[in-house]
């Protein structure tokens, strides 16, 4: 009689346990973006918080230019949206409103705990901006595409120029701006592809964009939500692609 042979489990080659982790990372990946994009707190974008309406025109893309240069400063994140909100609330919404208006009464829209210094000086940023729009882009920021040929590098530098903006407000406006300036799309600045490839995403913007199927709301939504995650400390577990905005720490 033949002796047996003993029977061994094969392990499986490298190549085919490389294909199941990877397909493992993808599925983790994909339930992270959906969690942070979906969850209450960190899923909105920041238009989406303030009663911005970016495809209702080139008005809503001042009010968030308006914002974008508060959001710049180094006031907290708290701060700043209590500022944005006062502005917007006073219905101080556009460059015309902006400049008619009386400086006293800019200055007390943009007022809160934390902001009595600060208030002034971004008045009058305020308004040096809303008088460039006014002068020189006749009141209409798709007069700025226009003179930028819709070219993102050209449409940076001329936002830049408003008084007050430096890179990070730049990027802070372009991060949503691109909802509504296509040619800005996929934008995502150094900061935030910093954090997504801490939680295992791509650290490039083209690639981060395919997780969401190059939708344009849901990757502007992805992007705010990598920014809060980090300003509010909210627990993000890479490893099983959840998030609990629930135990957040401060903003």
């Amino acid at each position: 009689m033949a002796p047996k042979r003993s029977q061994q489990k094969q392990s499986a080659s490298p190549a085919k346990k490389a294909k199941v982790e990877s397909s493992n990372d993808e599925s983790i990946r994909s339930a992270l973006v959906k969690s942070l994009i979906t969850d209450d707190l960190l899923g909105q974008t920041y238009c989406e918080e303030l009663g911005i309406d970016l495809a209702s025109g080139s008005n809503a893309v001042f009010q968030w230019l308006a914002c974008s240069s508060m959001f710049g400063s180094r006031l907290s994140e708290t701060i700043t949206m209590r500022a944005a909100r006062g502005l917007l609330e006073s219905k101080l919404t556009s460059p015309q409103a902006i400049s008619d208006a009386p400086l006293e009464e800019e200055v007390e829209a943009l007022h809160s705990e934390g902001n009595v210094q600060r208030a002034p000086s971004m008045s009058h940023y305020l308004n040096q901006t809303a008088k460039v729009v006014l002068d020189k882009y006749k009141g209409d920021l798709d007069n700025l595409r226009k003179e930028a040929k819709h070219d993102p590098v050209k449409e940076r530098e001329l936002v830049k120029a408003f008084k007050g903006f430096g890179e990070v407000a730049v990027n802070i406006f372009c991060r949503e701006a691109q909802e509504a300036w296509e040619e800005l799309f996929p934008f995502a600045d150094d900061r935030t592809l910093k954090l997504a490839a801490e939680h295992g995403l791509p650290d490039d913007a083209v690639k981060l964009a395919e997780l969401v199927d190059n939708d344009k709301h849901k990757y502007v939504r992805l992007l705010a939500a990598l920014i809060r995650s980090s300003l509010r400390k909210v627990p993000v577990d890479d490893e099983k692609g959840t998030v609990d905005s629930e135990a957040k720490g401060g903003a």
